[in-house]
């Protein structure tokens, strides 16, 4: 079975979108605090976004699906209304008490139709603040201090924000639930061995914190268990970058690096690969790349080796065949549906080969790639001419 349902990947694709295009431009890319922000240092959050009942399940930062080549800097809080039939909108919940700054409504059409989006900033201190997309709508006293957005309007709201106070909901048709981003200025992750990559499109990715870090109990240990990675960190990683090692995120040469030659729209995600863990099941090697016959897909490696963390330029060319991502339970075997919260989720390959892809290091931050859809790894000896060339 794929691993990821048209659920996953229509969210995916929406809330890249979101990270560049519209309201989520002003929304999701700011990594300093605002005009309206007070104090320093970090807050605890002691609410729930979601009521607790109300979650299925949780899923870290640090995936890739779809259009999210490069491992995902914010997670998911999944709700059981969704999947009611018919589906049932839940509320969302401030977190913690700060000032809501930034607002904004996305509206993008796609094939499963048009996706209706709503997203806030929360800023707890002027250096770290919660963000929230996915929203069908905003509610309580911020949506009666907004009245309604208009289609692609952003705005600012400075508005006082109590712990646990309604101020949205979410859903269907919209989404499966918010996507989470929690970020802190003072915080810089040491994974990217060139964070200036991301700066003209997402400036907040090196900053983003552990959601559970900054929870207090017993929320913390009750969102725990909601959580489908087990690992450490449980909130996930997303910064695997080792310098002069084939691991971590890549980027086409002359394909504006990771905001793309039209600096983050529709599409920036082509030049993209990541060489990296599973973000459920990190035990997993899974390649992510931007444009596999014209579109962007996952695959996990064949046989799970050689670890890219070791494969360097003395290393030489390497092989993967790719195979399907399947996730599973653990202790059972039973392949997860994608829908309800499971323990010891565990991601492996399928057994056919989809691809095989050659890798080589030939500088400490450059890389030769290439595709071979439909060929085993015994099928393919070496580069031809349509080699490309990345770099970090």
């Amino acid at each position: 079975m794929p691993r990821i349902s048209r659920r996953l990947a229509t969210a995916a694709v929406a809330c890249a979108a979101l990270a560049t295009v519209g309201a989520g431009a002003l929304i999701l890319t700011r990594a300093h605090g605002s005009s309206a922000c007070t104090g320093s240092g970090t807050a605890m959050m002691g609410a729930s976004p979601i009521d607790l009942d109300e979650i299925a399940f949780i899923e870290p930062m640090g995936l890739m699906i779809g259009a999210h080549v490069t491992p995902i800097d914010h997670g998911y809080v999944y709700i059981k209304g969704a999947r009611e039939n018919p589906p049932r909108q839940v509320a969302v919940k401030a977190p913690l008490q700060g000032v809501i700054t930034s607002v904004g409504r996305t509206i993008r059409q796609g094939p499963s139709g048009d996706y209706d989006d709503y997203a806030l900033t929360i800023e707890a201190t002027c250096a770290f603040r919660v963000r929230f997309s996915n929203l069908v709508k905003f509610a309580g006293g911020l949506q009666d201090q907004l009245g309604e957005l208009q289609p692609g309007q952003q705005t600012t709201a400075n508005y006082d924000v109590a712990e646990g106070e309604l101020i949205g909901y979410t859903g269907l048709p919209t989404a499966y639930g918010i996507d989470v981003w929690v970020e802190n200025d003072d915080l810089t992750l040491t994974g990217f061995v060139n964070p200036e990559q991301y700066a003209r499109a997402e400036s907040q990715k090196p900053h983003m914190a552990d959601l559970f870090d900054y929870t207090s109990e017993p929320l913390k240990s009750q969102l725990l268990a909601l959580d489908m990675r087990e690992a450490s960190p449980r909130w996930g990683k997303i910064d695997y970058d080792i310098d002069g090692a084939l691991v971590g995120s890549w980027f086409r040469q002359g394909s504006g690096g990771y905001s793309g030659l039209q600096q983050g729209h529709e599409g920036y995600w082509d030049g993209h690969l990541s060489v990296v863990y599973d973000g459920n099941d990190p035990g997993w090697i899974v390649i992510s790349i931007g444009n596999y016959q014209g579109h962007p897909q996952q695959f996990a490696a064949i046989g799970n080796t050689p670890d890219p963390a070791g494969v360097s330029l003395a290393t030489g060319l390497v092989k993967y065949q790719l195979g399907q991502i399947v996730t599973y339970r653990g202790d059972t075997g039973e392949v997860w549906d994608t829908m309800s919260y499971i323990p010891h989720i565990r991601t492996r390959a399928g057994a056919a080969v989809i691809a095989t892809v050659l890798m080589q290091m030939t500088g400490p931050r450059q890389l030769t790639v290439e595709i071979f859809p439909g060929r085993t790894a015994a099928n393919v000896a070496g580069f031809d001419s349509a080699a490309l060339l990345y770099e970090r």
